[in-house]
């Protein structure tokens, strides 16, 4: 599986990275919203995971600018558990979410259910 990750968090996104790739996915990261617009623009991914809370750009600003394929899922990744921002990523075509911090077995549970 192809997978994007958004998180200004770079240390979540390396140990993501690594566990993912580990597992054969093939994994590309960002640490921003704008660049990762222009990453969906160049790339398919089947799954995206983004985080809500970063700097500037948030995930609701990611949804809203990003064409992103029909066919690929997009889970919002967040410990800001907030009803209207995860209706609001719903809303604009999010999959699901999982809530920071999650394990591994949480993690590729998740993806697992989505990735089929």
């Amino acid at each position: 599986m192809k997978i994007l990750l958004i998180d200004d968090d770079v240390n979540l996104l390396e140990a993501l990275k690594e566990m993912l790739a580990e597992r054969q996915h093939e994994i590309e990261c960002s640490t921003s919203a704008k660049e990762a617009v222009e990453m969906v623009k160049n790339s398919d991914y089947d799954c995206i995971l983004v985080d809500y809370r970063m700097p500037c750009d948030d995930g609701i600003w990611f949804m809203e600018n990003a064409d992103i394929n029909q066919g690929t899922k997009v889970l919002l990744m967040t410990a800001y558990l907030n009803r209207k921002v995860i209706n609001r990523m719903f809303a604009l075509g999010a999959a699901g979410y999982i809530i920071k911090p999650f394990d591994e077995e949480e993690l590729m549970t998740h993806l697992d259910f989505h990735g089929n």
